[in-house]
């Protein structure tokens, strides 16, 4: 067990602020070095979080040759994933990085090649997991109160939600839209809640209705109102059918816009098992009653509605304060590697298939 604070460092300060909290919390790390290229949102957190002016950079190579990092979360756009986590790990630092782990498969494989060549620890930012609610629906399926679970529903669909700014927005930043921003989400929700069944074949369908019409979008569309920017060019939904094994049946369901109620941002997951089907509805980020169970007893019907207790961390923070807890006492990483390489395998293979109009058989 490592005794010593092991030395963390944040390269993005977008969704990297939400590290942050994770590095402050936890018992194991000092946050001591940030890196954004935006010198005003830089300052900002370094006055937050306490970080001196000479561990603040705008190059996060400059920031890996200097600071001597033990730990790093990457938090750039999906384009720049494996660069930059390929450059943390053979400078010798454990990485967080951002879901999805990368744009592309071969990428993937590269990032987990270099974690393996440099004996350094890669993991994936899955925050999602580390919701009350999911996490009582995983305790369930551990009691074995659902059965066999034959069928799951997975979707995070909002009636409003395309990104108006920055990288969203650009296949060859983003390498996809809706399915690779939200489906990948509900993507390893499921899976890891159901143990990583093999999945054996993919169906996808993706569209892009909205997006390149400047409608249902976040802010302004810069690519409706600035001849000079670059064009919608991603999906704006998405749909997928996945056949696992042990005859389980996936159907995920992604969309920045559709219509539907309007304002609303729902995210849902049903699981239904031979003795019970466990319910997830979360719309509009609450947290109170967002469960339900459904079963019989005594030959009845019956309906549980869980009052859940939100004590303690959730989200990014409880996800950096596990991870740290797993990396100084060598246990294995909650989210580790092997994870966001399946993710990115059949997102591909989602995308693959709806480019095709065909089942895609996954190796």
């Amino acid at each position: 067990m490592t005794t010593s604070l092991l030395r963390a460092g944040i390269v993005g300060l977008g969704i990297g602020g939400e590290h942050a909290r994770g590095f402050v919390r936890s018992p194991h790390t000092e946050l001591v070095a940030l890196c954004d290229s935006d010198p005003n949102r830089l300052a900002q957190r370094a006055a937050e979080y306490g970080v001196p002016p000479e561990l603040c950079f705008t190059d996060y190579k400059t920031m890996l040759a200097e600071a001597k990092l033990d730990v790093v979360s990457i938090c750039l756009p999906n384009a720049l994933h494996a660069e930059s986590t390929i450059a943390a790990l053979e400078g010798g630092a454990h990485v967080i990085c951002e879901k999805p782990l990368a744009p592309s498969l071969f990428e993937a494989r590269d990032m987990q090649r270099a974690a393996e060549i440099n004996h350094r620890r890669l993991m994936v930012a899955y925050n999602h997991r580390y919701r009350a609610d999911v996490l009582w629906i995983r305790r369930m399926i551990a009691e074995g109160r659902l059965g066999k679970i034959y069928n799951a529903y997975a979707w995070w669909r909002r009636e409003t939600g395309i990104p108006g700014s920055g990288w969203f927005s650009q296949k060859h930043m983003a390498g996809g839209g809706a399915l690779i921003d939200l489906g990948v989400h509900m993507l390893d929700m499921t899976l890891w809640l159901l143990g990583f069944p093999r999945v054996q074949t993919v169906s996808g369908h993706v569209t892009s209705y909205f997006g390149g019409r400047g409608l249902k979008v976040w802010g302004s569309p810069r690519w409706v109102n600035d001849a000079s920017a670059e064009a919608f060019s991603v999906d704006d939904g998405a749909v997928g059918f996945l056949r696992c094994e042990g005859d389980l049946a996936i159907n995920l369901h992604a969309s920045w816009a559709e219509h539907r109620q309007p304002r609303e941002d729902i995210i849902r997951l049903e699981l239904s098992g031979t003795e019970g089907t466990a319910v997830l509805n979360v719309v509009n980020y609450v947290r109170d009653g967002t469960l339900h169970f459904y079963s019989e007893m005594a030959g009845e019907a019956v309906t549980v509605t869980p009052s859940l207790r939100w004590n303690g961390i959730y989200g990014h923070e409880a996800l950096i304060v596990e991870s740290m807890a797993a990396l100084v006492n060598n246990q294995p990483a909650p989210a580790d590697v092997t994870h966001g390489v399946i993710g990115v395998q059949v997102l591909e293979a989602l995308y693959a298939s709806s480019q095709s109009k065909r089942e895609v058989v996954l190796s």
